[in-house]
């Protein structure tokens, strides 16, 4: 293409190019230096907002990909003004010889090379990163690896980029109560966050040891003040905080108490829940969280816990225009919303389950009735029978807004639900079935749209959610989008989980980044190497997906590959167990094959997803010998269910 003539758009780059070196999905940070050498100023907002960008080339300056993430002006740029913007983007994620070529772009209309200016060139070099599982192929050999492959590369890439963000997201420091390892939230939250880290346990539990996933819980626990109250964050420096308008801290805090009891070996659960963190046994610290919450967040006429009106599981109040939107004040408008209530209904049975195990049964059986009593409740106020899903939240004092509330679909209190056992399965499967229709209806490029519609424009003071589909507004968070896909799987629908999960792959294979959130879209915004979306898509895949569900009393292997082959293993270190199958599906011979062994000596249950309609006529044998079975039809999904151990076994099924 020819340059224009016209000069109305030139810029001057004042930034010594060197060259750059990165560990593949290493987060790159590049203080960048231009000046607006043209006659035209750059406006930062508007209908051709000016914005800074870049092009990935190959090592003989071919283009890769010429659309990448923009980055907003901080304000307009006159001509003859200079700039200096701070950015950070993501390593490729395959090793080798780069170019990132820097532009400026009138978004929807050109970009300034096409008016004659200078472009910015960075060599860029990515370097290999090395785990001990490279280079090894999934068996039924024991052997402490995770590794998969399955007939979606998408998939088989995305567990590798799952596993670099952990990598990338590492922390430890010295703290309270002594050396603390655990995950920062992302590049723009540097601090370990509680609820984060509690949704990324399903992903670091096959690769880390139980210091990665004990130490950073006991630590926030020490933090812990005399009410009951978990701050939300903490850091390397001992500072902590809590953003006040939620009500999620003391529930994802008894939540990852009861993932990670389930993953220790049975002789040392009591012994971790009885330990003292300053003299209090952990087990009390939890019950003391959980209780802060229904003396000081409890409603007595709805009798569900309160939080203030943010949107779903968001932590911005509306009415205010700057930080202080994180924080409940004396006009704060207070409801009861269904993410509050799925939090804490898990957090009550997991805090039954982990009294039950310590021999408490009186403590275990009073929250067990408290749970009861927050599902009765839920479904009473929040559950719109007619639109088939929970409406986001109730006002506690009657208050209206100008639009229908009601109608907003929110994605992450419904699929918390359905996921907790708050929504039985006939609700379950109506949440889902208005997940994929306003997917469809709102043409969000992903099932992780977190509230559709979102609020209108302005509602929202602050700047990140003034706008529709804005940050938790109605952006696209793989947070909740992962634990949907999950919650698909679990409901009975499979294939359409299945076609989610890739679409989210997909994405972010191809951007080589979990970012924070994304728009309408599907472009990334927000903080970079989002753990928590890392730990929610390890969620849809392991369990989802591959069906290794082995944290609990009865472990159960229930592949949901269809008509395809996979080879899966996985190897939990704080345990030292070990689950592997080779999976082969031939549709024309109608016959399924599953190899299958472990380490593990429990019996438990193979359930395996008929990829056919047809269920008279099937011949099921395990080690070639008749065996009996169930069939179980969960939503639109048919399941084959054996019982047996994992030790060693071969189980074929065909129907003529």
């Amino acid at each position: 293409m020819s340059k224009r003539k016209d000069q109305s758009y030139q810029c001057r780059w004042e930034t010594e190019a060197t060259k750059i070196t990165a560990e593949e999905g290493e987060i790159i940070s590049l203080n960048l230096k231009l000046a607006n050498t043209g006659r035209r100023p750059w406006k930062s907002s508007g209908s051709e907002p000016c914005l800074l960008s870049f092009h990935w080339l190959d090592e003989k300056k071919r283009m890769l990909r010429r659309d990448n993430p923009r980055f907003a002006l901080p304000k307009e740029i006159r001509p003859g003004e200079k700039l200096e913007m701070k950015i950070t983007l993501p390593a490729p994620l395959t090793p080798g010889k780069y170019y990132l070529e820097f532009d400026l772009v009138l978004e929807g209309k050109a970009w300034f090379q096409s008016y004659g200016s200078e472009t910015l060139l960075f060599p860029l070099e990515v370097r290999s990163v090395y785990f001990p599982e490279d280079k090894k192929k999934p068996g039924l050999e024991i052997t402490p690896y995770t590794i998969f492959e399955t007939q979606w590369p998408e998939i088989n890439q995305l567990a590798r980029l799952i596993r670099l963000t952990l990598r990338h997201g590492e922390i430890k420091f010295k703290g309270k109560t002594g050396d603390v390892a655990g995950f920062r939230a992302g590049t723009g939250y540097p601090q370990i966050w509680i609820r984060d880290s509690a949704t990324t346990i399903p992903a670091a539990r096959f690769f880390y040891p139980d210091f990665f996933l004990i130490s950073w819980l006991e630590e926030f626990l020490s933090h812990q003040d005399s009410s009951g109250s978990i701050p939300d964050w903490i850091d390397a420096s001992g500072k902590k905080d809590k953003n006040t308008t939620e009500s999620d801290q003391e529930a994802s805090a008894v939540q990852a108490a009861r993932t990670i009891t389930g993953l220790l070996r049975r002789e040392h659960r009591r012994k971790w829940l009885e330990k003292e963190i300053e003299d209090e046994k952990i087990i009390d610290r939890l019950e003391k969280a959980l209780s802060y919450l229904f003396k000081f967040r409890f409603d007595p006429n709805s009798k569900l816990i309160i939080g203030a009106h943010t949107a779903d599981w968001g932590d911005v109040e509306f009415h205010e225009p700057d930080q202080k939107a994180i924080y409940a004040n004396d006009n704060s408008l207070w409801t009861v919303d269904i993410y509050d209530q799925s939090m804490v209904y898990q957090a009550c049975l997991d805090l039954a389950f982990l009294f039950s195990l310590i021999g408490e049964e009186k403590r275990a059986l009073s929250w067990q009735l408290k749970a009861s009593e927050i599902k009765k409740r839920t479904n009473e106020l929040l559950w719109q029978e007619k639109r088939g899903f929970y409406r986001v939240h109730q006002h506690i004092i009657p208050w209206s807004h100008d639009f229908d509330e009601d109608d907003m679909f929110a994605l992450g209190g419904n699929t918390l639900a359905i996921l907790s056992g708050l929504a039985n399965k006939e609700k379950a499967g109506r949440i889902i079935q208005e997940a994929l229709s306003r997917k469809q209806q709102f043409g969000v490029s992903t099932i992780s749209g977190c509230l559709l519609p979102p609020y209108p424009a302005r509602f929202f003071l602050h700047p990140l959610m003034d706008d529709p589909y804005e940050y938790q507004n109605g952006g696209q968070w793989d947070w909740f989008g992962g634990r949907a896909v999950a919650a698909m799987y679990e409901a009975g629908f499979s294939q359409e989980a299945t076609k989610c999960l890739l679409e989210i792959a997909k994405k972010n294979i191809e951007r080589g980044c979990f970012y924070e959130w994304d728009t309408k879209e599907g472009f990334g915004q927000g903080s970079l190497n989002f753990v928590g979306s890392a730990g929610a898509l390890a969620l849809a895949i392991y369990e989802g997906l591959l069906g290794f569900r082995v944290d609990r009393e009865i472990p159960e292997l229930s592949p949901r590959l269809g008509w395809g082959e996979a080879r899966a293993q996985i190897y939990l270190p704080v345990n030292g167990l070990f689950y592997a199958y080779d999976y082969k599906a031939k549709e024309k011979e109608k016959r399924i094959r599953l190899i299958f062994n472990s380490n593990d000596s429990r019996r438990g249950l193979i359930r395996l997803l008929l990829p056919w309609l047809k269920t008279e006529g099937l011949e099921v044998e395990l080690d070639g010998q008749p065996v009996p079975y169930e069939l179980q039809i969960s939503g639109q999904d048919t399941y084959l269910q054996i019982k047996t151990d994992f030790l060693g076994h071969r189980l074929e099924v065909s129907f003529q």
